[in-house]
């Protein structure tokens, strides 16, 4: 029997190493600009993105996002321990890789729904 191999392209990355890869997508979908502090929080079962600050200039806050690559739209954050805690949480895989969903306000943010329901980086190992 042929297994059937999804080409579904995960919108948001968390490895191992403490880095949370962001696509396009997402980037665009927040409009997170390079400086900006994220956070994740969760709420009825579902998981989801916000800017916390815009242009940080302290280095003590966690979650800052950063250039990826030469490519614009491409950031990386990195916060190791909050990646463990996602790929512990989830268990399916080494890494954890989500889509997103459509955002929405919520308490006076615009927030991202991380759709965790299914972790595409299951699939490839």
């Amino acid at each position: 029997m042929n297994q059937i191999v999804s080409n579904i392209k995960p919108d948001i990355k968390f490895m191992p190493n403490g880095d949370i890869h962001l696509t396009s997508k997402v980037v665009s979908l927040l409009n997170i600009q390079e400086g900006d502090s994220i956070q994740l929080a969760t709420d009825d079962e579902e998981m989801y993105m916000y800017i916390h600050m815009r242009n940080v200039k302290e280095k003590n806050v966690s979650g800052i996002a950063r250039k990826a690559s030469k490519f614009p739209n491409y950031l990386r954050i990195r916060w190791t321990s909050l990646c463990r805690k996602i790929i512990e949480m989830d268990g399916r895989a080494e890494y954890a890789a989500y889509r997103v969903g459509d955002p929405y306000e919520k308490e006076g943010h615009r927030v991202l729904p991380i759709i965790t329901r299914k972790n595409y980086a299951a699939e490839r190992d």
